[in-house]
């Protein structure tokens, strides 16, 4: 019997390892992500050849659902059975690849229907990441019982190595999708039926002691947003966050494909290739931090990578040959590893456990609400300017908001306890 007083499931997938199974169930979602992030723009640049403010609108129609519905998505992770609901969850999403692929290879597919995709499949992945984040320390606690001791700090490290991992085989195999995405939309349907299949092994039961009314959940919210704003280095790192998601994340969606397409004449391989660069080098960076002792001041080492970010993307308006684009852009990933590790360490060593939930859900909500904003305007700077002069207003901008902040808030004395 679970503590809920529910029976385990006896099912061949319930009766395998469950933490080996959650890993599994990482990697497939994430296997699928890594073809998304080639497929999307790829279909949007070069399979409907949308303009720039298309491209970027595009973006935005996939990024903006996780700003919307973030917050109900952690609020349904408190709520709900995690196996069962993320298996529907993963269901949606490949039914949906199936269905853009079916409508790809019947050749009528249109910037609207591509939208009406990108909002769909964007409001699954809301509702799925915290679900899936939030079930972990479950997993490990039932692997405990069972006299397999995982520390869940071990376990998360696994999860951020396999999650990484992951997307780079995801994104490597999307490249050769070319001017024939839709084999390759089929495939992450597949991968994601498989998802669903693996998510009935996550035996957690169904959570108790929440507030179950439609005013008890907006209570909920509104105390996880105002705790999240009202605390100085909780509050820092929204803005930290929301300015990423406005300074990276809009050109990373927008200014690679456009200056894959325009400066090199090149489609989804090239793409692909740039995306690896970035997530292979941001791997790297990952598990050499797992493997060094905690850094003392990791807002410091935050801050910087935001500023090595800044060069990386600045220097996007200098044409150079392709080789080279991809090695600064490995430069900005492994920045952006060290970017990503330092700020899940200062925001879960910085906020109350009780509020943990709702401020990792908020802070996601800063970085997802600035991504739909970042891709409009780079898109319509793409537009005026060129793609590669456009890079210099996110390198700036990047700029003035890491010194702002440096001086500004604590995140530069902040110390690890």
């Amino acid at each position: 019997m679970d503590p809920a007083g529910e029976p385990e499931r006896k099912t061949l997938i319930g009766a395998l390892p469950e933490l080996p199974l959650y890993y599994v169930l990482v990697g497939l979602y994430f296997f699928a992500f890594g073809m998304q992030f080639v497929l999307f723009p790829s279909i949007v640049a070069f399979f409907l050849g949308a303009t720039p403010e298309g491209l970027g609108l595009a973006q935005s129609a996939l990024s903006a659902p996780m700003f919307c519905l973030l917050l109900f998505g952690g609020l349904l992770a408190e709520r709900a059975k995690a196996g069962p609901t993320l298996a529907k969850l993963h269901l949606v999403f490949a039914f949906a690849s199936l269905a853009l692929a079916a409508i790809i290879a019947a050749g009528v597919l249109t910037y609207p229907i591509l939208i009406g995709y990108a909002v769909l499949v964007g409001g699954c992945a809301a509702f799925m990441m915290p679900v899936r984040d939030a079930a972990l320390n479950g997993v490990v606690e039932r692997q405990a019982r069972r006299g397999h001791t995982t520390p869940i700090g071990t376990a998360a490290t696994i999860t951020t190595a396999v999650q990484i991992g992951a997307q780079i085989a995801g994104i490597l195999v999307a490249r050769f999708a070319g001017v024939h995405p839709a084999p390759f939309l089929a495939l992450q349907a597949v991968v994601l039926a498989m998802g669903a299949a693996v998510s009935l092994g996550i035996q957690a039961p169904k959570p108790t002691g929440h507030e179950r009314t439609l005013a008890g959940a907006l209570n909920d919210i509104r105390e996880g947003v105002v705790y999240s704003f009202r605390t100085p280095i909780m509050s820092s790192m929204l803005i930290s966050a929301a300015y990423m998601g406005v300074f990276v994340i809009g050109s990373f969606q927008v200014l690679f494909p456009l200056i894959v397409r325009e400066s090199y004449d090149g489609g989804s391989s090239e793409l692909g290739v740039l995306f690896a660069c970035f997530w292979g080098a941001a791997f790297v960076s990952a598990v050499l931090l797992s493997r060094l002792q905690p850094l003392r001041r990791p807002g410091r080492a935050m801050l910087f990578s935001h500023l090595i970010s800044a060069c990386a993307l600045s220097s996007f308006a200098v044409h150079k040959p392709f080789w080279a684009f991809g090695a600064i852009v490995a430069v900005w990933g492994f920045a952006a590893g060290v970017a990503i590790s330092t700020s899940r360490t200062i925001t879960q060593g910085a906020a109350e456990p009780r509020y943990l939930g709702r401020v990792l859900a908020v802070y996601s909500m800063g970085f997802m609400g600035g991504a739909p904003l970042g891709s409009i305007i780079v898109g319509f700077a793409a537009s005026e300017l060129g793609p590669r002069a456009a890079a210099l207003i996110p390198g700036a901008g990047l700029t003035l908001a890491a010194i702002a902040l440096a001086f500004l808030t604590p995140l530069w004395r902040y110390k690890t306890h």
